[in-house]
């Protein structure tokens, strides 16, 4: 019982001082959602990238009152063969012209659907682009401060990963600070 005591003790000392003898890891804290909302070039990409939205929207604005004012004009029509004024030969001429009205609201129906639909896809596509190249950017940043500081690990503390952090560990302010050193003069 003493030897199996004495072996225990041997053990678990041996244990701890491997323990003490090896580094403790530097764990670093990073923002990420606050680097990329404060980034300059991340915010100038924002801006075109809005700027880009509302064109597109102003353009399908467009699109629908043209084809608001064709269904006011198929509207007009249908009174105008409703007068029983008119020959059966107008009211013909009319109808059929009617038609083609109608044709022509669904094609224009057809063309916003689609434009707003491959519109949507670009623009999704442009967005995660954008995100992606400052994304990429941002965490170039964050290795080079993190292997400044001698750190062994960056958490990202915008989100649910990290519970608890000593907020002396954070270098947010750091990597913002060099992420912004070249941004133009206004």
């Amino acid at each position: 019982m003493i030897k199996k005591t004495a072996l225990t003790l041997v053990a678990l000392l041996s244990l701890t001082a491997f323990g003490f003898a090896q580094k403790t890891p530097l764990v670093l804290t990073v923002d990420m959602g606050q680097l990329y909302n404060d980034y300059w070039k991340a915010q100038e990409a924002q801006a075109k990238f809005n700027a880009s939205v509302e064109n597109a929207q102003q353009e399908i604005q467009a699109m629908i009152e043209e084809g608001m004012s064709m269904a006011t004009d198929l509207q007009g029509m249908q009174e105008k063969i409703s007068n029983p004024a008119l020959t059966d030969a107008s009211k013909q001429e009319i109808a059929t012209e009617a038609q083609s009205k109608a044709n022509l609201i669904r094609q224009k129906e057809a063309e916003v659907n689609n434009f707003r639909q491959q519109t949507d896809r670009t623009l999704q596509q442009r967005r995660q682009s954008i995100i992606n190249l400052h994304l990429s950017e941002i965490r170039e940043v964050v290795v080079e401060v993190a292997k400044e500081k001698g750190a062994d690990l960056v958490l990202n503390t915008n989100g649910l990963a990290v519970v608890y952090f000593d907020e002396s560990f954070d270098v947010t302010k750091d990597v913002l600070t060099k992420l912004n050193a070249n941004k133009p003069q206004e």
